[in-house]
């Protein structure tokens, strides 16, 4: 081997040893910043020399500066952001929405049911008391109004929800753009080979944040670019990359009409398809809007019964006037019994709603919704800005639950119908036709003090269809009205309002304990799949000060063996050739 050779090996030391200390100090200095990983140099031996049938080493050289980076890990700890974005955003919604229907004050919509009760209870063994006439009529505008005053708080929660999905949308685009501008530089600087490692971090770091909104999938092409996926869309493919809109969607009855907002929907501007994730924080906010219109449709279905079942019980009773009036058909036809004589039923104003009118309960069960219809006196059903039947669904609906405006004229009380109308002389079990009650129906004769009807009010709070009709009472007409032709007899299906509401609200809670307990189980699981990914690309300040002395001291041999290998060709060139000199 040449002493060239030799000089030339310990050259490549002290430059390796140098690149490896240049290469900890990167480390060092970048051990807080987000995203990085821990590079390191990785050496290999140069090929050797062949002198004389001898293999004689060369030295060492560098074939690449590299990242530590488990991939494997970085797929898991993506995967599970998107789950922690989405339990996150679900459990935030809960945490509203548990605000809205917060029962523990006396706002709230459960205290305006229980006072409402109360006060029919009240006027069931106090019928003749102006008071507490008057109490019915004003705890019926409180519960009227807390309904509202909820379904209004959660149009309120849909709207910011929307408000959120759009900036999260311009998120989206601004990470998928600035992945794909980086995947273009990645390709020009690895043109000749090299890894351009720092700019690998901060795509990662994107890839990372991304993760956050909706579920990716991560590959890189030969390339070196990142052709990344959700659900089967390719949202970025090298250089190229989809855009997200945000724009209204369709406005039908079932969707913002209903629930008295402007819809959007999310699509790929490209295709004009939907884009609906599988989960991160984007596929939260769609489901949280679907959990606020769930309530929204509770909170109809309660407004249903009101305007059906619970005003066809209290139109079942006397008012103080003792009137009566002609019962009709589907078409407004007087309804005449066997001998000729026109049937005639209590002539009870609604409880909520408009007098004359008759509210209908009806159940799409395509949809799976209640929706109401309103027939006046004739039988001409009311009309929408189209000419069709109109439908009280949704906000419309719960909004249309307002106390009888004749009540609030002078003496208005007087329209309560606490009395019965009917007797209690026959089993009522199965189900009656009007001209079947006609046969019960009794006169008025002036009792004022009469409060069976008050108690039947009553029992819709809290009895259910079946203990109701067990019971064979008059009040079975009422509710069975429309059992023969609905699945559900009710909008509340047969429930009473304060067991429906109970069972909602349980729901909630049940459902929102769940979601913070998601929400726990998933921070321990991210702290895990954390400091499994930090093993591998974090920088440790121990690993690296070892590092640094190690290559210092290999820099430092090379540097005196170099020294050495100098000082003896110097002894050989002037030294030696001039002999007796």
């Amino acid at each position: 081997m040449s002493t060239f050779t030799g000089l030339n090996t310990m050259v490549r030391g002290v430059y390796i040893n140098q690149m490896q200390l240049n290469t900890v100090g990167h480390n060092i200095t970048n051990a807080d910043t987000e995203g990085y990983s821990r590079q390191m140099v990785n050496a290999g031996a140069t090929p050797a020399e062949y002198t004389d049938g001898l293999a004689i080493g060369t030295g060492v050289d560098a074939l690449s500066v590299t990242r530590a980076r488990d991939i494997y890990a970085d797929v898991q700890f993506r995967s599970e952001t998107a789950k922690e974005g989405y339990y996150d955003m679900c459990a935030k919604n809960f945490d509203k929405v548990e605000a809205i229907f917060n029962d523990t004050n006396q706002s709230g919509v459960e205290n305006a049911l229980q006072e409402f009760y109360k006060a029919w209870l009240n006027l069931s063994t106090n019928a003749s008391d102006s008071a507490s006439r008057v109490a019915v009529v004003e705890k019926g505008k409180a519960f009227a109004d807390s309904i509202e005053t909820a379904s209004v708080q959660l149009r309120d929660q849909i709207k910011d929800l929307y408000d959120q999905m759009e900036i999260h949308v311009t998120d989206i685009n601004q990470l998928m753009e600035d992945i794909t501008n980086i995947n273009r530089t990645i390709i020009a600087k690895e043109s000749d080979g090299a890894y351009a490692n720092d700019l690998r971090d901060q795509r990662d770091l994107l890839a990372d944040q991304l993760s956050k909104y909706v579920n990716i999938n991560v590959h890189e092409n030969e390339f070196g670019a990142y052709q990344i996926t959700c659900g089967g869309i390719t949202l970025i493919a090298g250089v190229d990359r989809l855009h997200l809109d945000f724009a209204k969607g369709v406005n039908s009855s079932r969707y913002g009409v209903d629930y008295g907002v402007i819809d959007y929907s999310v699509s790929i501007r490209e295709s004009d398809v939907n884009f609906y994730p599988n989960t991160g924080m984007l596929r939260a906010e769609f489901d949280a809007i679907d959990q606020c219109r769930h309530y929204i449709d509770d909170l109809a279905n309660m407004a249903g019964f009101m305007m059906t079942t619970f005003n066809d019980q209290h139109k079942q009773g006397y008012d103080l006037t003792g009137a009566v009036t002609a019962a009709t058909d589907d078409s407004g036809n007087t309804i005449y019994d066997d001998d000729g004589k026109s049937i005639t039923i209590p002539g009870t104003r609604n409880f909520f709603g408009d007098t004359g009118a008759e509210y209908i309960y009806n159940y799409d069960e395509v949809n799976k919704y209640t929706y109401i219809t309103i027939r006046d006196s004739t039988g001409v059903y009311r009309k929408d800005d189209r000419g069709e039947i109109l439908k009280l669904t949704g906000v419309k609906l719960i909004s249309a639950v307002q106390t009888n405006a004749d009540f609030e004229e002078t003496g208005g009380y007087r329209y309560i119908a606490a009395a019965s109308a009917y007797d209690n002389s026959d089993d009522y079990t199965s189900i009656m036709t009007e001209e079947d009650m006609q046969e019960h129906l009794i006169d008025w004769g002036g009792r004022t003090a009469d409060g069976t009807n008050a108690v039947y009010m009553s029992e819709l709070f809290n009895m259910s269809y079946d203990n109701i009709v067990s019971a064979g009472r008059s009040n079975i007409y009422t509710i069975t009205k429309y059992a023969e032709t609905h699945d559900t007899v009710n909008a509340l299906g047969g429930l009473g309002l304060n067991a429906y509401y109970k069972s909602e609200m349980t729901k909630l809670s049940v459902a929102a304990q769940a979601m913070d307990t998601q929400v726990s189980e998933q921070a321990l699981i991210m702290d895990q799949i954390s400091n499994w990914r930090d093993a591998t690309n974090g920088v440790d300040w121990n690993e690296e000060l070892a590092d640094m002395i190690k290559f210092q001291k290999g820099f430092g041999a090379c540097s005196r063996c170099l020294s050495a290998m100098d000082e003896c060709l110097d002894r050989l060139v002037n030294s030696t050739g001039a002999i007796g000199r």
